[in-house]
């Protein structure tokens, strides 16, 4: 899911889990990962402008984020809280 605000410079990218499933987030090429529990969410903040070259693959219980490196990515909580920066 997409979520962008008109005014900023940056949009995010949601990763969620199933309603009855866990799943791992891992961001590469760092290789950061998010364990997340049923139906939990992280969202990727990241420049518009990065957004066209953002690989995203799925497979069961795993998400794999390939992005442009270096950047200026934060990962955030499902409350908007910084858990890390790539």
């Amino acid at each position: 899911m997409l979520v962008s605000d008109a005014d900023a410079a940056t949009t995010r990218l949601r990763f969620k889990a199933a309603y009855n499933a866990s799943v791992e987030v891992t961001f590469e090429p760092v290789g950061t990962t998010f364990a997340l529990a049923p139906e939990d969410f992280i969202y990727l903040e990241l420049p518009i402008g990065a957004l066209p070259e953002v690989e995203v693959v799925v497979w069961q219980n795993g998400i794999g984020v390939w992005v442009p490196y270096p950047g200026d990515y934060v990962i955030l909580d499902s409350n908007g809280n910084e858990l890390d920066r790539l």
